[in-house]
């Protein structure tokens, strides 16, 4: 108790929002399933700063936003330096990025139940403005971070800027693209999927993982440490808000619901996916309602800035139908007249209820732009060659049925400005989501942009060339660059500008980016042109 006691002293000076606030939250920390405890137990000061994982901010709304940290004395080790004690944590928010306007403050415990992560979920704020935050345990105190609240409906937003992301693989090189995306200071940050990788360590890479292929939720968080400690990544985090959603390799390698790449038993990968859930959660700046039940964790949500964009944040791997047609051995194409269960209308790639729940979404006309934010890439894409009809089986390739619903949806919606973004290919694509994909005259529905991986390697450009040219939909394929996406968005345009990293290799962390190239999409027109 000395010891809390003196944590208590340094405590600030609590206006009664935050005395409410603070009293809120130790009473949901009190009611926690599992907590070791309703007192919390904080012996003794901890030998050095624990805030070495940073702070984010996320899941933002028109009065608030989560903000995030992790106490980790030595985040890769098995019990990250931590006693099995629950610690109280106090945080600040203020209006200016000096900390001088402090608007809410309060405490938050730190629960080894957790991993000692820390979600403060903020209400009562201004929209459509920035706030800052820090964290503070005993002496020491984490980093600045800036979180945004969305404009309201009500708002006319003339201009909006965001990056997306995705495919960070540790080993594969350096984060330079966090640096550079910090640098064009984006309002908001959407990453879509591949956080981490699971794989084993390679000897043949820029950098190498730690621990074998992570299993358990110790290895999970092990392996989501090493990752965070990355500067450039840290430093993205705690510019701005973000949303998430994930794909395969933050559990493994191509799975599809409860089935693994290696064909595990079902009950046998539920339970290595609750560790990857538990684990994911632990890291990401997400809600208690997003807190995992077992092995689910409902991730899709909507996100809208104004009367100019909202965002449908999707999932489509915890949902999905299993591959079709065997997929065994891992093989990722499937000949489309071989495999009748393509044509399968019971097949889903998102789920019932996550359709039904994006068909609502779709019908809604509050904002100008509508996103679709989801893993991979949506447009079909026919691999074949001499004739033959060749499908991805892995992405929404291999969920047709699935896929012309949503874009049936969106016709019989006349859902204003569709555009759907994506990552999980490592490559830039471009491409018009077409009313009949066999018909290249017919009505351009939506237009598509992919982003390449951060790191992820990526094929050879020349493999895609020829198939193209069987694709007529599809305007661009870019295989050997990395980066992310910039987006500028006013009422009458939305521009996406390619930022990718000069040095391919990504070999340093101090590599240098520039804008290869940029489309535009003219209000009311869907289809992408140059810019």
């Amino acid at each position: 108790m000395q010891y809390l006691d003196k944590l208590n002293r340094k405590a600030p000076t609590l206006t009664r929002r935050g005395l409410l606030q603070r009293a809120s939250l130790l009473a949901g920390a009190a009611l926690l399933p599992g907590a070791m405890s309703t007192v919390v137990r904080a012996q003794g000061a901890l030998p050095e700063n624990p805030f070495k994982l940073g702070v984010a901010s996320g899941d933002p709304l028109s009065d608030g936003f989560v903000i995030w940290t992790r106490l980790a004395l030595y985040p890769t080790e098995v019990d990250y330096g931590m006693r099995p004690e629950a610690m109280l944590v106090y945080w600040e928010v203020s209006e200016t990025e000096n900390m001088n306007r402090i608007v809410q403050e309060g405490s938050a415990i730190a629960h080894p139940e957790l991993g000692h992560s820390v979600h403060v979920e903020l209400r009562g704020l201004r929209a459509g403005r920035p706030y800052w935050y820090r964290f503070r345990f005993g002496d020491y105190v984490s980093r600045i971070g800036r979180g945004i609240t969305t404009p309201t409906i009500a708002n006319s937003l003339q201009a909006f800027k965001f990056a997306y992301v995705s495919c960070q693989h540790y080993e594969r090189g350096y984060y330079p693209a966090y640096r550079d995306l910090v640098e064009q200071d984006p309002q908001f940050i959407v990453h879509l999927g591949d956080y981490i990788y699971e794989n084993d360590p390679n000897r043949f890479t820029v950098r190498r993982h730690e621990g074998p292929e992570p299993v358990t939720l110790e290895q999970y968080r092990a392996r989501y440490s090493l990752y965070r400690m990355d500067a450039d990544l840290q430093s993205a985090h705690a510019h701005t808000s973000w949303a998430f959603t994930w794909d395969d390799h933050e559990v493994d390698n191509n799975y599809a619901n409860d089935q693994s790449q290696d064909f595990d038993d079902p009950r046998t990968f539920l339970n290595r996916r609750a560790a990857a859930y538990q684990a994911y959660y632990e890291m990401m700046p997400l809600r208690a309602s997003a807190r995992p039940q077992g092995a689910n964790l409902r991730l899709y949500q909507r996100i809208v800035f104004g009367d100019l964009v909202a965002f449908n944040i999707l999932d489509d791997r915890q949902y999905r139908s299993d591959h079709p047609c065997d997929w065994e051995g891992g093989g990722p194409n499937v000949v489309a007249e071989l495999c009748s269960e393509l044509t399968d209308p019971n097949r889903t790639m998102l789920g019932r209820a996550q359709e039904n729940w994006l068909a609502q979404n779709l019908a809604n006309r509050e904002a100008r732009w509508n996103v679709l934010a989801q893993q991979t890439l949506f447009s079909e894409f026919n691999r074949g060659n001499n004739g033959s009809t060749v499908y991805s089986t892995d992405g929404w390739g291999g969920y047709p049925v699935s896929r012309d619903r949503i874009v049936e949806q969106m016709l019989r919606a006349d859902t204003s400005n569709p555009i759907i973004i994506g990552g999980d290919v490592h490559a830039y694509w471009v491409s018009d989501v077409k009313e009949d994909w066999k018909n290249p005259n017919s009505q351009t529905v939506a237009s598509e942009f992919v982003g390449t991986s951060i790191t992820s390697s990526g094929g050879l450009n020349s493999q895609y060339q020829d198939l193209i040219k069987q694709n007529p939909h599809v305007k661009l394929i870019e295989t050997e660059q990395r980066g992310y996406v910039l987006c500028t968005v006013t009422p009458e345009t939305w521009r996406v500008d390619h930022r990718c990293v000069e040095d391919a290799g990504i070999l340093s962390p101090d590599s240098k980016l520039a804008t290869a190239r940029s489309y535009i999409v003219e209000n009311g027109r869907a289809g992408a042109m140059k810019a």
